[in-house]
């Protein structure tokens, strides 16, 4: 839109604030020069110069007169409007001697008609209004020569009484356009300041704008390493899930070269003497058992507990072999759920106690029990508190060839007393002199992990009754009860990876394998 300025001011103002426009165009990355805020200072500045006229080129005939200000201002007035400059000294003395016997009007007039301000008048375009009527008089008595200096008092007086009778209508008339001027000022002020502010929203919206494609540039590579962090993590997940079947598949590579380099095994044998002697130990060990593990029907009831590993080796097969079978409790189970059991022990007692209920069963070493089974023959082995019985070589040996011996999904059940329980480990778990050292979940749970095993998982039984726990329900006392009072045994079980999972991990590792790699 075409803009229009009435006065020198105003456009000088409008283009002050054009420029801090373009300047701060320029440098869009400069702090914001908030240069509205010196407008709005000199908005809300209401000192005016009384010296100055609203239109310098245009000046009100009420502006020049000032019947609102006193004379020497008035004087200042005429001669800055009329002539360009300050009053002199000379001047302002001749003239305000004049003012008390001619009047405003008739100064005015006279200055209008000196040389100096009718060339200033002339060059800048001034027009003043009523010019040629106020300059009348001296014109027509400088026509009349020498004579006329003798009008000069009438004429004089006639000024003064003019100015006198028109100084109530030019005070007013300067007051109003003071107000004119004052609003007028006003008003470009605030032009200037609303497009200094639309300058400064610009600027604030292109900033933002630059913001904004960063923020943007940001959640877009936020995103993608996000996205690439889940992948990561779901190959982690992937690698750990297929961790148990690669170690099962390193485990029966080394048995493979095992069975390579070892020579063939020799059946025990055992001195005539030592024989009797075991007979003994393993009367007593029967008499033992009774005594302090727990009835048949308890153990029986006991073992009900495992239906879930039952069930899960059903699926694979029915044939199960428990190793250390002992009195047979869990041979009877595993024989009503359909499985075709077997189990082995070195107690004689326990032996013939299994074959007198009708089990099958056979007298001899774990180990070499299990090196007699084909691979991935039975669906289920278990050996119920006799791990801590071996020595720590015949219990990874004794691990190592059931993972060999499973087939496939086949599971592995190992219960042994629990040493959590510090009554157990410092007290109970040593009744039975043939124990060797207490075994730990976190320790047999690595073992079976270590092994190939998967799904590992840690069972806990039998704490003791509500009656031996001390009494009390704060956390002190709860915590010595878990200590003292929780479960006494524990049970590790875990399943033979199958196959598949093999294959899977197999070819996620040729994935991963680089192309430079594969190559011959």
């Amino acid at each position: 839109m075409t803009q229009t300025f009435d006065s020198i001011d105003s456009l000088i103002g409008r283009l002050k604030a054009v420029a801090r426009q373009v300047e701060a165009d320029e440098a869009t990355t400069e702090p914001p020069p908030f240069a509205y805020r010196e407008r709005f200072g000199e908005l809300l500045d209401d000192t005016v110069d009384p010296l100055r006229v609203s239109d310098p080129l245009r000046p009100r005939l009420e502006e020049l007169v000032a019947a609102r200000h006193g004379d020497e201002i008035f004087l200042q007035r005429v001669y800055r409007t009329l002539m360009g400059r300050d009053a002199d000294h000379d001047g302002l003395s001749h003239y305000l001697g004049v003012l008390p016997r001619a009047g405003r009007l008739y100064v005015l007039a006279e200055l209008l008609c000196a040389n100096e301000a009718r060339d200033y008048l002339a060059r800048h375009g001034v027009t003043v209004p009523r010019r040629g009527m106020l300059t009348l008089p001296f014109r027509l008595v400088g026509r009349l020569g020498p004579l006329g200096r003798a009008l000069r008092p009438p004429m004089r007086l006639a000024y003064r009484l003019a100015s006198i009778a028109l100084r109530p209508r030019m005070r007013l008339l300067e007051r109003i356009a003071s107000l004119e001027d004052r609003a007028e000022r006003r008003d470009t002020l605030m032009r200037d300041v609303l497009i200094e502010l639309d300058g400064e929203l610009q600027r604030q919206q292109a900033a933002g704008n630059v913001h904004e494609q960063r923020l943007r540039a940001h959640d877009e590579r936020f995103t993608e390493q996000l996205e690439s962090a889940q992948q990561q993590s779901q190959r982690i997940d992937e690698i750990e899930r297929h961790q148990p079947a690669l170690w099962s598949a390193l485990q029966q590579h080394r048995r493979a070269v095992e069975r390579l380099v070892e020579p063939p095994a020799t059946p025990p044998t055992a001195p005539a003497g030592e024989l009797l002697d075991q007979d003994l130990l393993d009367a007593y060990y029967l008499a033992f058992e009774d005594a302090c593990r727990g009835s048949e029907a308890a153990i029986y009831a006991h073992l009900r507990q495992y239906r879930p590993q039952w069930d899960q080796a059903l699926e694979v097969g029915n044939r199960a072999l428990d190793l250390g079978c002992g009195r047979g409790e869990w041979l009877q189970l595993l024989a009503e759920q359909g499985f075709a059991p077997h189990g082995v022990d070195l107690n004689v007692a326990m032996i013939d106690h299994c074959r007198d209920a009708g089990f099958e069963v056979e007298h001899g070493d774990i180990i070499q029990a299990l090196r007699q089974q084909g691979a991935d023959s039975h669906a289920l082995i278990s050996a119920f508190h006799l791990a801590e019985h071996l020595p720590f070589a015949a219990l990874y040996a004794m691990i190592d060839e059931a993972q060999r011996v499973l087939a496939p999904g086949g599971v592995l059940i190992v219960e042994t007393p629990n040493p959590e329980n510090l009554l157990v480990g410092s007290h109970t778990f040593y009744h039975d002199p043939t124990h060797l050292n207490p075994l730990t979940p976190t320790a047999m749970s690595f073992l079976l992990r270590y092994l190939g095993f998967a799904d590992v998982e840690v069972r806990r039984f039998n704490p003791y009754p509500e009656e031996a726990k001390v009494p009390g329900d704060d956390p002190l006392t709860e915590r010595v009860n878990g200590h003292l009072c929780g479960p006494q045994d524990f049970a590790v079980v875990g399943r033979k990876a199958a196959p598949a999972d093999a294959r899977r991990l197999e070819a996620a590792s040729d994935d991963d394998t680089p192309a430079e790699e594969a190559q011959p």
